[in-house]
């Protein structure tokens, strides 16, 4: 019993002190890094050698021979006026800047740094970055009328990380927002939809994640007239037998792709009858300039087992190429040849393991453009050349087409 009470005495003191020590330790301010053992500043660095890049500068230099050398930090203010600094660590000898807009020369200051956050004496070193990438991407902005607004692409070989603003004119003559579009593909094609089809003034501008603005660009275009084809005139017309047969687990009606039920298992199901891709024809109902289209799978297999991967879309707008051989391509134009993706890579999975982004894009419905200069068709032909598995059918649930009737 003595030994048992002479134990708990221990731990019960041992205990105390802990918490005491926790006590007074948590009413001092915490340090951060290494307590300092010195007030000896380490030395310079030296031999700085810089290199101009678009919007940036990259500094090479040799360190100091200090054991206890930290870091380097960098300390410059940007044509903003905005004072900025960058650390590079003890072991490179470089370091980038980056924040600048047009070409100006700007002073640096190297400051080395050590484990006591001594500073050495800063070296100015002077830099002049070239211009920065978003007036090469405003240089390459091609802007042109689109279905519902306008169409753009630009060139950003750097990657860069950009906003490109796309502003409209009000009735009250104030430019207001009308799209941002962030991007940092080097080649970029986007499209400003939902305006209607009168002359409108726009402004479009280019910034970086630094607030850097490039200088609005204002030109006057007419969006060309677009509307969603009425499903109620599109109709089924004969498949070819001979190569594609209708599979009995799916609807036997080519008409369940227009009936309006896009989250569905109610799906036109095709199977092959030989090696050739499985297509299938239908009946706009009347002559389009057709601007773009959407189509949505299967509710419980998308982007997978027959949901179609990669497909062209065909179409005529002779009758008698469209209610002639139902095998036959004579007479039949290409319009579109394209590859379902989703957004969380190229392997099939499970229902189960589709990302927030995979189901939004399924449900909202996988849209395509057609080429502008595509012709006017009434008659189309759906073809698929390769589904999600790589299968010997293809399914799918609902179409909508877009464009502008004649």
């Amino acid at each position: 019993m003595k030994v048992t009470r002479y134990i708990l005495n221990i731990f019960t003191s041992t205990l105390f002190f802990f918490l005491l020590c926790v006590v007074f330790s948590s009413c001092k301010e915490e340090g951060i890094g290494q307590y300092p053992v010195d007030n000896i500043p380490p030395g310079k660095v030296s031999n700085p050698i810089v290199t101009n890049l678009k919007g940036r500068a990259t500094i090479n230099y040799d360190l100091p021979l200090d054991k206890d050398l930290l870091y380097v930090k960098a300390v410059y203010t940007l044509p903003n006026g905005q004072k900025k600094e960058t650390l590079a660590s003890a072991f490179v000898n470089e370091l980038t800047i980056g924040g600048f807009a047009k070409s100006a020369k700007a002073t640096v200051e190297l400051i080395a740094v050590d484990r006591s956050q001594n500073e050495s004496e800063p070296v100015s070193v002077e830099i002049e970055p070239l211009d920065s990438p978003i007036f090469d991407i405003q240089e390459s902005l091609y802007v042109i009328a689109g279905f519902g607004g306008i169409k753009l692409n630009w060139d950003n070989p750097d990657n860069e990380e950009v906003l490109v603003g796309v502003v409209s004119r009000n009735e009250e003559g104030s430019f207001v927002p009308v799209e941002n579009f962030y991007s940092s593909v080097a080649k970029a094609d986007v499209a400003v939809r939902g305006m209607e089809s009168v002359e409108t003034d726009f402004g479009i501008y280019v910034r970086d994640i630094y607030n850097n603005f490039t200088d609005t660009l204002y030109l006057t275009l007419t969006p060309w007239e677009e509307s969603e084809l009425e499903k109620d005139l599109w109709r089924a017309m004969p498949n070819c037998n001979s190569l594609v047969e209708v599979s009995p687990w799916g609807e036997t009606r080519m008409s369940v792709l227009w009936d309006g039920i896009i989250i569905t298992q109610g799906i036109y199901y095709l199977n092959k009858r030989t090696p050739e891709p499985v297509f299938f024809t239908f009946d706009l109902g009347v002559s389009t300039k057709l601007s773009r289209f959407k189509f949505w799978g299967r509710n419980t297999f998308y982007f997978n087992l027959h949901h179609p991967k990669e497909f062209e879309i065909w179409g005529t707008n002779d009758p008698a190429v469209a209610n002639g051989d139902a095998c036959s391509w004579d007479g039949w134009e290409l319009l579109l040849s394209s590859t379902s993706e989703k957004p969380s890579g190229p392997t099939p999975v499970s229902h189960d393991n589709l990302t927030t982004e995979d189901l939004a894009l399924a449900h909202a419905g996988e849209e395509y453009e057609f080429p502008l200069e595509a012709p006017h068709v009434r008659y189309i032909r759906f073809r698929t050349l390769r589904t999600w598995t790589n299968s010997n059918s293809s399914f799918l649930a609902e179409l909508s087409f877009w464009g502008q009737v004649d």
